[in-house]
């Protein structure tokens, strides 16, 4: 018996082995027969110049695309189907970074017709629709944006295929893609962390018009002009999704939001439809385009999200603040020194008024000699309000709010208090704590303490720190990503540090 059980598993392990033998052999010849092929693709939102093309099912392999937007790619055994992801670059048409994501969906890419592929904002709604499982309503969304002649959107290239129409409309439906994910990218959370990834901000937004422009056409007919109302349906439906995947109490999305991106891409709009509408070819409307300086200008500007531009503390700019050091301090009047506890801000392309939410912190380090002292304070919400010129109107910090102080001095060591009521902290443009201290007896006395310790001639170190809620300060300023503690608030903000001198 035993015998045979060892026959049957030599047998056994024979066979097995031959069908391995076999399988490997299969796999070789598979890889042996395999023939690359090159494909030819191409960008557009405008012409995409210098975007970053990743293939997502290829171990992040990525390519960019040239100065009109093309890209070329020779598949292999390891990447020869898969999904594209575009971003980055220049819109060759507005010559702005583009901020928003193009999608394609997963193909085989050696066996696409011709070797050549579109990525567009079409095919980023064929890519949305095919990961929610609904295919089926591509037609009838092309139907609702006045694009159903259009058979092959995989290779239709808008900037060059399609009428002065055509183009219009792909073009307004991505910079309303792009407005949308640019202000819930911008949104963040308590600790300073950003509410939406760009893949998040995207995937809310092309379900948001996947779910409206299935049933309602977005212009109105024969024409690139937006429809009000179901631009409006579309921007609230986004930020309410946005606000319940945020899940969070203590964040909140500023409304004015719908009224910037409403009047920015009606705007757009009005203003590329006046030139579609002289008809001709999508050539003849970049050509159009290009020399109307006018109209292009008014398509760029309104495109710009709001952005903090101007950043002051102490009355001097972030150029001459960075520019301070121990050795080489501002000076300042210790009359002045309230200034130190000071920020102003302005909006750059605000087109409405608007509203955010800030979280602002203060270090002090006072030093003299020997003498070393800091005082730290911390405000987790103070309201502003922007006018339609990006100008600071007012800076509330509402009833309840928690005030967090801490310093070195023994006589202040940790102190907390809640703001009785509403109280405004704004003057002559600056968001000013001066009142703030004024407001709370012991407060204006551990802070009249701290100064009276300072003799002119005193070094004073100043950071700070700041989180807008709803839109971003300026990259360019190049401010540090800092977390603060103070007391029991800690948050990550941009951090702003300078060095004064007491005159």
């Amino acid at each position: 018996m035993l015998i045979k059980n060892s026959k049957i598993c030599v047998f056994t392990m024979a066979v097995s082995g031959f069908l391995a033998a076999c399988g490997d052999s299969s796999k070789e010849a598979e890889s042996t027969s395999f023939t690359p092929t090159t494909i030819q693709g191409t960008a557009v939102d405008f012409y995409l110049k210098g975007a970053d093309i990743k293939f997502d099912d290829c171990e992040n392999t990525s390519i960019k695309t040239d100065a009109n937007g093309n890209f070329s790619f020779t598949t292999t055994t390891a990447c020869y189907e898969s999904a594209i992801t575009i971003t980055g670059g220049i819109d060759t048409g507005t010559n702005l970074p583009f901020t928003g994501i193009l999608k394609f969906k997963k193909m085989d890419l050696k066996n696409l017709q011709n070797g050549i592929l579109v990525v567009s904002p079409l095919t980023s709604l064929e890519y949305y629709l095919e990961k929610a499982g609904q295919s089926g309503q591509l037609n009838p969304i092309l139907t609702n944006l006045g694009l159903s002649n259009i058979s092959n959107i995989s290779q239709f290239d808008p900037a060059k295929d399609g009428d002065a129409h055509t183009l219009a409309i792909v073009f307004i439906l991505q910079q309303l893609a792009t407005q949308i994910e640019d202000h819930l990218q911008a949104i963040h959370k308590d600790d300073g962390s950003n509410a939406f990834s760009q893949e998040q901000a995207a995937q809310i937004t092309f379900d948001t018009l996947i779910s409206q422009l299935s049933t309602q056409a977005l212009f109105t007919a024969d024409s690139a002009k937006i429809n009000p109302d179901v631009l409006k349906n579309i921007i609230d439906q986004a930020i309410n999704t946005a606000k319940v995947q945020m899940n969070d109490p203590d964040s909140t999305i500023d409304p004015t939001i719908t009224d910037q991106i409403s009047n920015n891409i009606i705007a757009v709009s009005s203003t590329i439809d006046s030139i579609a509408q002289q008809g001709g070819t999508s050539a003849d409307l970049l050509s159009a385009l290009q020399t109307n300086t006018q109209a292009l200008e008014t398509i760029t500007e309104n495109l710009k999200t709001p952005t903090y531009n101007d950043f002051f503390l102490a009355n001097y700019d972030v150029a001459a603040i960075k520019a301070s050091s121990e050795t080489n301090p501002l000076n300042i009047g210790l009359k002045d020194l309230n200034d130190t506890l000071a920020v102003q801000f302005k909006l750059a392309n605000a087109k409405s008024e608007l509203n955010d939410t800030l979280a602002l912190a203060f270090k002090l380090n006072g030093t003299n000699g020997t003498y070393h002292e800091n005082l730290n304070i911390s405000i987790n919400n103070i309201q502003v309000k922007f006018n339609n010129q990006g100008s600071l109107l007012s800076a509330k910090i509402p009833k309840n709010t928690v005030i967090n102080i801490s310093s070195s001095s023994k006589n202040i060591q940790q102190f907390q208090f809640i703001v009785p009521q509403d109280m405004m902290v704004n003057a002559n443009g600056n968001i000013s704590l001066n009142d703030l201290i004024q407001s709370n007896g012991t407060l204006k006395n551990y802070y009249t303490n701290y100064i009276n310790k300072l003799p002119a001639s005193s070094l004073i170190q100043v950071t700070a720190y700041v989180l807008p809620r709803t839109y971003t300060i300026n990259p360019q300023f190049n401010l540090s990503q800092e977390t603060v503690t103070i007391g029991s608030l800690t948050f990550k903000g941009s951090a702003l540090t300078g060095y004064f001198k007491l005159s």
